[in-house]
């Protein structure tokens, strides 16, 4: 789908022109819009050649009405990039063409929307070199003017105003064209989106019928406390070192293998030496064992036999 840069919407009156606007060429060609970035392009839109021009010391102006539609549009002299004068050829029929004017613009996207002039009062070469002479002035001086609020730099402002005074389009049929470059170029809008305003049907509501809201007590159920029962723990036989209340805990078998095999260990120790109770216990049955025995050895006199020797004998005795 074709944008369209420099054409109005159908029916749209551009209105007077602005306080203090000059106005600077009148006369009726043909109108229409190319696409430049586009190679062998048709026109996007045309206007015969009877429609209106009107250039001023701000824009160009053009108007076409007819029985039916109205159709104008407007290109302002902060958009043009390239001002060109493109001749007729020698031929006639239906390879002759025209000689044209081109104002060539900087769009959106990498875009070179163009408005073209050609016929009617540009029937000439010579006619398309005075109006195309008008246009470069109108544009240089524009903006060499407004260089402050275009931001055109100081630089590109005095190359402009050079192209005030000169150099002048001198072109001839069948010739090669001669185009100028215009600094301080501003690209072009994008156009509008042309859209149908939405209609909104009228939306009917039922008013809802209001009840009064009833409030209600709200109702609470009291707890019931219950006395807790109390139960007295069950404990199970556990290992040596383990704790009560976790009989299943791991190492309950090593801990009671452990506790088996210091029991041995401490019984064959009192048989391999015999600890000190064990001794004092076998000293004292030998000691009863003599003294029974010794009831054969006693003296007339009342003297008893002497212990210690027998004392003395014993091998693991100590003092």
């Amino acid at each position: 789908m074709f944008h369209q840069h420099f054409l109005s919407a159908p029916g749209t009156d551009l209105g007077p022109l602005d306080s203090g606007e000059r106005v600077l060429w009148h006369g009726r060609c043909a109108v229409a819009e190319y696409a430049f970035d586009e190679a062998s392009s048709l026109p996007r839109w045309t206007l015969p050649e009877g429609a209106e021009v009107l250039v001023t010391d701000r824009r160009v102006r053009y108007t076409y009405a007819d029985e039916n539609t109205l159709s104008n549009g407007e290109l302002f002299w902060l958009w043009p990039q390239h001002l060109r004068v493109q001749p007729g050829n020698r031929d006639v029929g239906r390879n002759a063409t025209v000689t044209q004017i081109q104002l060539v613009c900087t769009g959106p996207a990498g875009s070179y929307p163009a408005l073209v002039f050609a016929g009617g009062d540009l029937a000439t070469v010579g006619d398309a070199d005075k109006l195309a002479n008008v246009l470069r002035q109108a544009i240089a001086r524009f903006r060499v003017e407004n260089a402050t609020e275009i931001g055109v730099a100081p630089a590109h402002a005095r190359m402009l105003a050079k192209l005030v005074i000169g150099p002048e389009f001198t072109n001839y049929q069948g010739g090669e064209g001669q185009t100028v470059t215009l600094l301080g170029a501003v690209p072009v809008p994008a156009p509008e989106p042309a859209y149908d305003e939405p209609v909104y049907a009228e939306a009917s509501y039922d008013a809802p019928a209001h009840e009064e809201s009833v409030y209600a007590e709200p109702v609470y159920d009291e707890p019931v406390y219950a006395e807790p029962v109390y139960e007295e723990p069950v404990y199970e036989a556990v290992p040596i070192s383990g704790s009560r209340a976790y009989a299943d805990r791991p190492g309950r078998d090593a801990d009671a293998e452990r506790a088996e095999q210091a029991l041995r260990a401490e019984q064959d120790s009192r048989y391999a030496e015999p600890d000190l109770a064990s001794r004092a216990s076998s000293l004292a049955a030998r000691v009863a064992s003599l003294v029974s025995a010794g009831t054969d050895d006693d003296r007339g006199d009342g003297r008893f036999t002497n212990l210690s020797a027998y004392l003395n004998d014993e091998p693991h005795s100590r003092r």
